[in-house]
């Protein structure tokens, strides 16, 4: 048979019976079929015991001929073995990230399998080899082995249509396709990063503005307790003082645990603990003016964005299935060449093959016309993510000038007009001109302009984020903003 080994084991009469074995080898597979079976003598076991152990070690070479092996570089990881606690900037915590997240040395793996993919894909067919032995145990003239011809063939499939080069091609698309997942993950790991480590921030912040909270409660309560006793005040009045108190002891304990729960979620990233983080250091300060919009738009393009390069990498994989495709349409063809040898006249003669395919039945142009509509679905799916993206983009832009002209405002105008009103009453309170509600009242309401500024800053903070990793830039502006003196 032309594209394989088939062997016919030849028959020898002891005078009991004749035995007829098929042997094949084909692809890495040894096998057989006994089609007739009678008795077999000493020679036939000679025969048998000879020729299965060569075939059987064809087989296994064939199988075995490639062994994978691990590169030395990509067997050992190298992350940064800082465990003790340490100050972190927000520069220290990207690097971690990158370095250390499971998830992203888990698809760094992946994009070496894409490699051993390629290779495999440039790999052509193997060629075959035959065995036959025909005319022999039959009736008559070919009663015997007078008749017997035995042929040893090779075989190689030729292909056409350029049907390698393509199979690379779409290998290399796929692994351009893993590459740009991987980049695409990191830029999202990395910007979950940044908001835990921007919130992390707010909540020292707020743990700071429980401290100033209990420590002025603890005063008001000291003096309320004074003018108890000078008999300038009443009892509700201490009492007032006292409640005010116990809120803020409660408030610091929250802002406590909400500290705890923030260096733990941003520890997360790089697979680590809230132990590992003796202090974070950086602030929220706004720019005087934020970013314009163009200077992100300028980056929202194939090659910036993650998004858009992983939606790029994969119309340029469907364009090469496509390319593929074609190729398999067009037939293979399968050469042969070999000897025979026939026992009748003791002649040795020379044996050419060749076959192909015909596809007037199957040319393979529905997974043609197939590939070309998961290109057009491809190519209109890149308009579409373009047009998501810069949608996404101009909300997080409006998001983040309405942050800073909110906090501005608060920071300029409201924040000192209550700090203003706060020591009036405060100073007033300590003359008796005012009772303890006013100067309880003034100092909620500075507390409560001062979370709304901290909530403003951090919700600037966040929208540049994500318009930064919209962008696909390396979070230059969010690095600034945190480490602005």
């Amino acid at each position: 048979m032309v594209g394989g080994l088939a062997a016919r084991l030849p028959g020898i009469r002891d005078g009991c019976g004749w035995v007829v074995l098929t042997l094949v080898v084909q692809g890495g597979t040894l096998g057989y079929r006994p089609y007739a079976f009678i008795s077999m003598n000493h020679s036939s076991i000679l025969f048998l015991s000879v020729i299965l152990p060569v075939a059987g070690h064809m087989a296994a070479s064939d199988q075995t001929g490639i062994v994978p092996t691990v590169s030395s570089d990509s067997a050992t990881l190298s992350p940064l073995e800082v465990r003790a606690p340490a100050s972190l900037s927000f520069g220290d915590v990207l690097a971690r990230t990158a370095a250390l997240n499971p998830e992203l040395l888990t698809l760094g793996l992946g994009n070496q399998a894409a490699d051993g993919r390629v290779a495999q894909a440039g790999m052509g067919p193997n060629p075959n080899l035959s065995l036959s032995v025909e005319n022999f145990g039959g009736t008559k003239l070919a009663r015997g082995t007078e008749v017997m011809e035995v042929t040893v063939q090779a075989s190689q499939l030729i292909e056409r249509g350029d049907k390698s080069s393509r199979r690379v091609a779409l290998a290399e698309c796929e692994r351009d396709v893993a590459a740009a997942s991987l980049v695409l993950r990191r830029s999202d790991i990395l910007a979950a990063s940044a908001n835990a480590f921007a919130k992390a921030l707010a909540e020292n912040s707020r743990l700071a503005l429980a401290g100033e909270q209990l420590k002025l409660a603890q005063e008001t309560f000291a003096s309320a307790t004074r003018r108890l006793q000078a008999a300038t005040a009443s009892p509700s009045e201490v009492a007032r003082a006292r409640a005010s108190l116990a809120s803020a002891q409660a408030e610091l304990g929250r802002a406590q645990s909400a500290v705890s729960l923030a260096r733990a979620t941003l520890a997360a990233s790089w697979g680590g603990s809230a132990a590992e983080i003796a202090e974070i250091k950086g602030a929220l300060l706004l720019p005087v003016v934020p970013p314009a919009l163009a200077r992100f738009e300028a980056a929202l393009t194939v090659s910036g964005s993650p998004r858009l390069g992983l939606v790029s990498s994969l119309v340029a994989g469907q364009r090469a299935a496509l390319d593929l495709e074609s190729a398999r349409g067009v037939a293979d063809v399968t050469l042969g060449a070999g000897v025979r040898r026939l026992n009748e006249g003791a002649a040795t003669a020379f044996v050419l093959g060749a076959s192909i395919p015909l596809t007037f039945r199957d040319d393979n142009s529905g997974n043609i016309r197939a590939a070309r509509a998961m290109v057009r679905a491809s190519e209109q799916s890149l308009r579409a993510a373009e047009l998501e993206q810069r949608t996404a983009l101009a909300h997080a832009h409006a998001e983040l000038l309405a942050a800073h002209a909110q906090a501005t405002t608060l920071r300029r105008e409201a924040v000192p007009a209550a700090e203003e009103a706060c020591a009036s009453v405060q100073s007033a309170y300590s003359t008796g001109s005012l009772a303890l509600m006013e100067v309880l009242d003034a100092r909620r309401a500075l507390i409560a302009l001062r979370r709304d500024l901290l909530d403003a800053e951090l919700a600037y903070a966040l929208a540049l984020v994500r318009a930064e990793a919209l962008a696909g830039a390396s979070f230059a502006e969010t690095k600034a903003l945190f480490d602005r003196p």
